[in-house]
């Protein structure tokens, strides 16, 4: 199967191990590994068969005819260690000047390509992206981002200048972080040094000692000064119960404002309380009777009124005039009136002449049935 095809068994299954591989093609061959690992490519296995030999430090001879490396081995070791220190495979590549896929060079060596989180894979895309689009800060940024992964690729080059022997697999080997290697890499970029080398940052030249300045001697008549006190809570208590300020109280002991403030505060009683207040009386509510004006009748009264004409077949003035009449002799004042959504209360005549003479101690008049319906 072709490597640039996908398939859905690269997602789902588990990539097999470089020695393995090798193991198995060595001693097998390719077809065999193409049939146990069928949904890999003759090309993905290859890289992984050179990758788990180059972990056991099995390095084949170039075979005779076979196309040769795209970089020098120099320009290899470069963007292998620049991707180690900058996180990212790609970034060493660049950071050697060189244009091939980095695969082939960490797997040659054994190696798994360091890779950043997606995250920052991100970020660099859309600075990449936004720095084509002829934004002027983002060209700046990626410039500069470039700058350093030259600087970085610079440094371990003359670093690596310094070993002559290196393994023939795994990582390169750097000189040790001494006083000589900073000496190098004195004229290289100090960002991509600490990059590089952090060790390297904690080695500080050595700088001549500073002058000893001798102190001014002590004069014996100088005054020492005041050994200051804070008052004892219960001084401190008595003063704030006779409601002196914090400012006097410092200035007769001789302390700070902060001093005696933050102490105060300690025994909450920084503020003088103030005397508490009583409420405001509530509002006495007074019930008000609505009391028609004379000569003036009540809705409760018309109603009477019209109730009474239709009754006893009287016009409407005559009745009107009765209740008048009964109201002026009977009731001066108008009781109070029924609670909100209760209908006013409805007598006869009649029964109203018997409540009032049994209010007045008069004889009680006789009274019908239909007195009562009302």
């Amino acid at each position: 199967m072709s490597d640039g095809v996908y398939s859905i068994d690269i997602a789902v299954r588990a990539m097999p191990a470089a020695s393995l591989v090798a193991r198995i093609v060595d001693s097998y061959g390719a077809d065999a590994a193409a049939e146990r690992w069928a949904w890999l490519g003759e090309r993905t296995i290859s890289t992984l068969a050179q990758k788990g030999r180059a972990q056991a430090g099995d390095v084949a001879p170039r075979r005779a005819g076979g196309r040769p490396m795209a970089c020098s081995e120099i320009d290899a070791a470069v963007a292998i260690e620049s991707g180690f220190a900058l996180g990212s495979a790609s970034r060493g590549i660049r950071a050697a000047g060189i244009t091939v896929s980095y695969q082939g060079v960490y797997s040659r060596r054994g190696l798994t390509p360091p890779m950043i989180s997606p995250a920052e894979r991100g970020i660099a895309s859309a600075l990449a992206g936004a720095a084509r689009r002829g934004d002027a800060k983002a060209t700046a940024a990626w410039e500069s981002r470039l700058a350093f992964e030259a600087a970085v690729g610079s440094v371990v080059r003359a670093a690596l200048a310094l070993v002559p022997e290196q393994p023939a697999t795994g990582r390169y080997v750097f000189p040790p972080a001494a006083a000589a290697l900073a000496e190098a890499l004195r004229d290289q970029d100090p960002g991509a040094v600490a990059a590089v080398f952090p060790a390297l940052a904690e080695i500080a030249q050595a700088e001549p000692e500073p002058t000893a300045i001798e102190p001014p001697p002590i004069l014996e008549t100088r005054a020492m000064p005041r050994h200051r006190l804070l008052p004892p809570d219960a001084v401190l208590l008595a003063e704030r119960a006779k409601g002196r300020k914090i400012a006097q109280i410092a200035a007769d002991w001789g302390v700070s404002v902060q001093a005696v403030y933050a102490h105060l505060r300690r025994l909450d009683i920084a503020v003088l309380s103030a005397p508490t207040k009583a409420p405001p009386p509530k509002p006495q509510i007074r019930r008000l009777l609505a009391v028609p004006p004379p000569g003036r009748l009540s809705a409760g009264d018309l109603a009477l009124a019209v109730e009474l004409a239709r009754r006893k077949g009287i016009t409407p003035a005559a009745a009107v005039e009765f209740v008048r009449a009964d109201v002026a002799q009977v009731r001066p004042v108008a009781p109070d009136l029924p609670p909100a959504g209760f209908p006013a209360p409805r007598m006869s005549p009649a029964l109203t002449d018997w409540f009032q003479a049994l209010a007045d101690g008069r004889d009680l008049p006789e009274l019908e049935m239909e007195d009562f319906n009302v």
